[in-house]
């Protein structure tokens, strides 16, 4: 004969396991590591100076205290001064897995138009955002949170993010807490 306590561990259903939480897949997200700036500061095409980005196009503006940032200290306006641009960064990724991407956008609360659109691409795709800055201001920019996932083609892709605009130079969309995780 079983003792009781064996008998009751081998009929007792074991406890479900919970899923580790996702990797965070981007460094430096919210833009808080990179030179010092008092107000902003523009940086230009193929610069490294933001810690894990390359900046791509003609160049961005690094912001700091000239506006409220959507996370922490930092964000970006995707225009420089003057420039049309963009950020990247090669994230390591598993080949056909769907990961979701999630960040803050904003827009230069000065300048026209006043809806500005940025693209976000990775893996041969991407999707155009756009941000209404009507009655926003530099200390409340109202900071939506967006969200687009894709599908690796490789082990290793490029999460861009470019401005979507073709005129007004200097004034564009802002970007900051930029995520990317394994879609559960």
């Amino acid at each position: 004969m079983f003792p009781v306590a064996l008998l009751l561990a081998a009929t007792t259903p074991a406890a479900p396991v919970p899923k580790p939480p996702a990797v965070e897949l981007v460094t430096n997200g919210s833009f808080e590591e990179g030179p010092d700036t008092d107000n902003f500061l523009p940086v230009e095409k193929g610069a490294t100076t933001i810690k894990g980005w390359t900046v791509t196009r003609a160049e961005i503006d690094y912001i700091g205290p000239y506006w409220q940032a959507g996370e922490g200290k930092r964000s970006l306006d995707l225009h420089g001064s003057p420039g049309l641009g963009g950020i990247k960064q090669t994230l390591t990724v598993k080949k056909g897995r769907t990961y979701t991407v999630t960040f803050l956008m904003a827009s230069t609360p000065a300048g026209t138009p006043v809806e500005k659109s940025l693209w976000v691409a990775a893996a041969g795709a991407k999707k155009k955002f756009s941000f209404d800055a009507t009655g926003k201001s530099n200390e409340k920019m109202g900071w939506e949170t967006k969200a687009w996932e894709f599908t690796a083609d490789a082990d290793e892709v490029e999460l861009e993010f470019s401005t979507a605009e073709t005129e007004q130079d200097n004034c564009g969309p802002a970007l900051d807490h930029v995520s990317v995780k394994l879609k559960p």
